[in-house]
């Protein structure tokens, strides 16, 4: 799963205001620290990134911004914090909009959608809270198995209600473009069944966007992989450049499990000491990985399967969420598993965990 305490939002979409496209954003600061620092608006080209836009300083714990953009949509605003590093804030432009900054949070208010937007980061700051804790303790202490185990639950808590605020807030606002907003941000943490919920109650406009397409067709290829069908087959590249296809590895006996993750990925990181218990303690008895890596960049991927000593079977296409595994295996988050018995077909998927050590002590008894 990519990490969503740290991704910024950076999609555009229509709407209709007062003046076409217009803004006015009046701004406070909390701290006289700020009192001169300079506050940028930025825009964003998919070729050339971010774009500024327009400028202010901070004067008096205040500033102010105006005028108009070609497009109306998400948009950057930042604010340079010396040698520090600089805070930001994405948000809709549209209309008179307040900006209070507090610490090093920048809060964005003013019209639906971006008040809309600002009660799910405030639901969304309260649910990590515990979590970024946490991890501060294990950072300070890597070899303490407790913190760690601490860490986990919390965060299987924390991806649960993120779940369920997502898919809450995306329905909630389908008629504006907060919903598609939150629909990409949170996609790769959202399981079939939130999809399918969202997808149940989407009005016909909502389904008209790309990403809706996008995700109704990956339903529809979900079901060529549910428990009980033949596992498909994937062609792909080993990390020394062979071809390699995933049914030399499945229906030859044993039990396999194809992990899908990335180096890139916190979560599967995370998940990563497990699957190597698992690996430890039942590939004597026959059991094999096979991992299906949805990284772009050769060298982290052999990085990391160097740097973890991971010993099981390795392929990929290099093509990131754009590879044939993501659409042939329907796979819309990582880390994310799929069981096979010794014939070939899928018995369970998305196994993590515990789950995955009880049923694999399960099979091996």
């Amino acid at each position: 799963m990519k990490n969503l305490i740290t991704v910024i939002l950076l999609t555009f979409f229509l709407t209709a205001c007062a003046i076409p496209n217009a803004y006015n954003l009046k701004g406070s600061v909390d701290d006289a620290k700020w009192n001169g620092k300079k506050v940028l608006l930025y825009g964003i080209n998919e070729v050339t990134g971010l774009i500024a836009l327009d400028s202010a300083v901070v004067e008096k714990n205040g500033f102010s911004l105006k005028g108009k953009v070609d497009t109306a949509g998400w948009y950057v605003l930042m604010i340079q914090n010396g040698d520090a590093q600089p805070i930001y804030k994405d948000f809709y432009v549209g209309g008179k909009l307040d900006c209070n900054v507090k610490g090093d949070k920048i809060r964005i208010t003013g019209s639906g959608v971006n008040d809309a937007y600002q009660s799910f980061e405030d639901e969304y700051t309260v649910m990590t809270a515990e979590l970024v804790k946490l991890n501060e303790v294990v950072k300070a202490n890597p070899q303490d198995e407790t913190a760690k185990n601490a860490f986990n639950a919390a965060y299987a808590t924390f991806l649960k209600s993120f779940r369920e605020l997502s898919k809450k807030t995306i329905v909630d606002n389908m008629g504006n473009p907060l919903g598609v907003h939150i629909l990409q941000a949170a996609l790769s943490a959202l399981e079939n069944s939130d999809l399918e919920a969202i997808l149940a109650k989407a009005t016909p406009e909502f389904l008209k966007d790309g990403t809706l397409q996008m995700v109704k067709a990956q339903l529809g290829m979900s079901k060529n992989v549910l428990e009980g069908s033949k596992c498909p087959e994937l062609k792909m590249m080993t990390p020394e450049g062979a071809q390699v296809s995933l049914s030399e590895f499945i229906g030859k006996g044993n039990y396999v499990l194809i992990d899908f993750w990335a180096s890139w990925c916190a979560p599967c990181m995370r998940e990563l000491p497990n699957v190597l218990y698992c690996y430890k303690t039942f590939h004597p008895k026959g059991f094999d990985i096979v991992g299906v890596s949805l990284d772009e960049d050769a060298a982290a991927w052999k990085g990391a399967i160097e740097k973890n000593q991971i010993p099981w079977h390795h392929m990929s296409d290099l093509a990131g969420w754009k590879s044939q595994a993501v659409t042939v295996f329907s796979v819309s988050s990582i880390p994310h598993t799929v069981l096979v018995d010794p014939n070939g077909v899928i018995v369970a998927k998305n196994l993590r965990g515990e789950e995955l050590k009880a049923k694999l002590a399960e099979l091996y008894k």
